[in-house]
């Protein structure tokens, strides 16, 4: 999920969450409230967001952490509005009436009540008037004057830049108060000061393109046996609106081979740098940064992954190598892989081959487990290409270009000696053994494209939250339908099943005994060989019955509509003495364009419908006319 901050839609939820925290101050919340609706939320929701429960102590951590660093300035931020932008916009609409402004401010005692600020008009065609804050709050100022304040560009500015209060808030604020706000010179101040950053900015950055990038060595990857190092910046790299940066050596996986890159920090003395993501063009590493800051080039940093990620990654990278074997064991050798997306939540392996059973699925997801509980050691070696090419064992993928050494990922067997059962050519990261795993389970299966199928599976902390999310599902069922636990599910299901059956096979018998007592009621209202009518607030099952009962005890022309749940339903029935009259396909042609539909049928039967029930007599008095 997203948290919390600065820029893109962390920026919106932090926004969402201020304005909020402001309405909490409407209703005299002086201390942190927002959080203490999660318990709630995750009470009433979690079943439909499980991650809400899951989660549910880390949200309200941020949630609290963000409420009480917002209202450490919202006080002196409201009071700021309400003294200077406030102020500052009705002084300038009174002067530019003609009245002379005073203005003055006192610390709350009792004499004044509790307030803090007022302001004095003199001078005008309507006297003179003193307004305390209160006062001015209410919009007393509109009894002497006429127009729209306007809050300053400078206020509004001063008010998100020191206080953190978006526009949209200071537009909120105005609006309750009649006012509106300059937003074009906002706007403006804006474009100003991020002109201003990022002239500092270049002091200590290297404003390059990729195609420009100056650093000609290689960043040498170290990240297979090291999770933190000191590194030199080499080059700092702007492109559009973000940061990266060059070191000289890593230990950040750069994106590639269907593995995702790593995040992690740089860090610089007191100064942190979070790392977002890490790609590479040609030999060189890129570390994108957070934020406008960034070290400046020839600093010695440190540099760190976030382990929890980087493991979440190995295990779904090791497991993908695992589910390969599997599924050549259980489906085929020619079950050949044409893609794979290895994150931390969960992976994704593209395969041609024919859906797979659900017997196979469970084979493979038996398999894979059984290798895990093995604690198979997972080991890696750089070999000459051509050695691997000649070794009938090494995977390999059809096509891909490889380079004149190449790393083998070896599963099993003994470790470096090119004998385990799965063997491949891989530049990512793994566990050292298949226990680290922990737990695989398989949450799908299905086409992406003609004759490729792909699985999407988990493992390790992701597969145990799966795992327990089902166990959760199944204790719920059970529950809603008085199961003695999970065990007797399967019999009260049965038992629902058969109700079920026998209902809806009485329900039919029901329904076929009313309709035959409605056509013995309609058979009345025919009239020379012609029965028209509307069933009303029917199903169409109910009336394809009565249509059914009709055709064996009357020989002529029939029109029924019925309109069960706002739809339109049309049926027409013409015996064959009639059809050289008029055909049952022709008269539904005919009528379902009046109720916005369509149908037709054969000669002695047709069938139609829309949505427009208004339009029902409508339609069956286009009919009569048309039979008559």
């Amino acid at each position: 999920g997203i948290q919390p901050g600065n820029s893109d839609r962390n920026y919106t939820l932090r926004r969402i969450l201020r304005r909020a925290v402001k309405y909490g101050r409407t209703l005299e919340f002086k201390e942190p409230f927002f959080y203490k609706l999660v318990d709630v939320l995750a009470l009433h929701m979690g079943e439909v967001f499980p991650e809400l429960r899951a989660r549910k102590d880390q949200i309200k951590a941020v949630l609290k952490v963000e409420e009480e660093a917002f209202n450490r300035t919202l006080d002196r931020g409201l009071e700021l509005f309400e003294d200077q932008a406030f102020g500052n916009a009705l002084s300038s609409l009174a002067s530019s009436q003609g009245f002379l402004v005073i203005r003055s401010s006192r610390a709350p005692d009792k004499e004044s009540g509790g307030e803090t600020h007022s302001i004095e008009f003199r001078g005008g065609e309507k006297g003179d008037h003193r307004l305390t804050g209160s006062e001015l709050v209410a919009g007393h100022w509109r009894k002497f004057l006429s127009g729209t304040p306007e809050i300053e560009a400078q206020d509004a500015f001063l008010l998100y830049d020191t206080f953190g209060f978006p526009l949209d808030l200071t537009e909120l604020l105005a609006r309750e108060r009649g006012l509106t706000v300059d937003t074009a010179g906002f706007e403006k101040l804006m474009d100003e000061q991020k002109k201003r950053a990022r002239e500092a900015g270049q002091k200590n950055k290297q404003i390059v393109s990729v195609s420009e990038i100056e650093t000609k060595d290689a960043t040498k990857f170290i990240g297979y046996d090291a999770l933190e190092t000191e590194a030199k910046v080499l080059e700092v790299v702007e492109m559009k609106d973000k940061t990266a940066i060059i070191l000289d050596s890593s230990v950040c996986y750069a994106e590639m081979g269907g593995q995702i890159g790593d995040s992690g920090q740089i860090i610089l003395g007191a100064n942190t740098y979070p790392v977002s993501s890490t790609t590479k063009v040609g030999n060189t590493w890129l570390h994108f940064i957070e934020g406008e800051e960034a070290p400046a080039a020839g600093s010695v940093v440190r540099l760190a992954v976030d382990a929890d990620r980087r493991h979440a990654i190995e295990r779904h990278h090791t497991v993908t190598h695992i589910l390969h074997w599997a599924l050549h064991e259980v489906v085929n050798q020619e079950a050949t892989q044409k893609g794979s997306n290895v994150t931390p939540e969960k992976l994704t392996f593209d395969f041609n081959n024919a859906a797979l059973t659900a017997g196979q699925l469970s084979d493979i997801e038996r398999l894979v487990n059984e290798r895990i509980v093995a604690n198979d050691p997972v080991s890696w070696s750089e070999i000459p290409y051509a050695e691997a090419k000649n070794n009938a064992g090494i995977m390999q993928l059809f096509g891909e270009k490889y380079p004149e050494n190449v790393r083998v990922v070896q599963i099993g067997g003994k470790p470096l000696a090119l004998n385990g059962y799965s063997m491949e050519l891989c530049g990512g990261t793994h566990t050292r053994h298949t226990g680290e795993i922990g737990l695989f389970r398989l949450i799908a299966e299905g086409a992406v494209a003609a004759g490729v199928r792909r699985i999407e599976a988990v493992a390790g902390l992701e597969a145990y939250h799966a795992a327990r999310a089902d166990a959760d599902l199944l204790k719920l069922l059970a529950g809603k339908v008085s199961a003695q636990g999970t065990a007797d599910l399967e019999k009260k299901i049965d038992n629902l099943l058969a109700q079920q059956k026998e209902l809806e096979k009485a329900l039919k018998a029901a329904q076929q005994r009313e309709a035959s007592g409605k056509a013995k009621d309609l058979l009345a209202t025919a009239e020379n060989n012609i029965l028209i009518a509307n069933l009303g607030d029917v199903d169409g099952d109910y009336a394809m019955a009565v249509n059914d009962a009709l055709k064996g005890v009357f020989n002529g022309i029939i029109v029924l509509a019925s309109t069960g749940n706002g739809n339109v339903t049309l049926m027409a029935t013409v015996s064959k003495e009639h059809q050289a009259k008029v055909q049952a396909g022709k008269i539904i042609q005919t009528i379902a364009p009046i109720v916005g539909g369509k149908g037709g049928g054969k000669p002695d039967f047709a069938r139609g419908g829309g949505k427009d029930v208004s339009k029902v007599d409508a339609a069956l008095a286009e009919a009569r006319k048309l039979v008559g």
